[in-house]
């Protein structure tokens, strides 16, 4: 009962804070909505999104060269067998 009520709660209360973002105005005329989609439309948020992007290529490309192929050589020298438990040494 106790998690049922604190989920209609929590639910509620996320619903509020939505309704406020997109519908509550709250300097005259603007909602927090109407905020955001100007300040992400400045050239500045451009340039911090392709920025961004630029960072997330490199390091996309950097672990397909370098993490991927290290941990599938692991895995080729028999780190684990195809059970999938450890090998032993001899």
């Amino acid at each position: 009962m106790l998690r049922a009520t604190r989920w209609i709660l929590s639910s509620l209360v996320t619903l509020l804070g939505l309704y406020a973002y997109f519908f509550v105005p709250i300097t005259g005329t603007r909602t927090l909505w109407d905020h955001t989609r100007r300040i992400l439309a400045t050239p500045e948020a451009h340039e911090l999104g392709d920025d961004i992007r630029t960072a997330g290529d490199r390091v996309a490309t950097k672990i397909r060269r370098e993490v991927i192929p290290s941990v599938m050589t692991g895995f080729d020298a028999g780190v684990r067998n195809d059970a999938g438990g450890a090998r032993r040494s001899r």
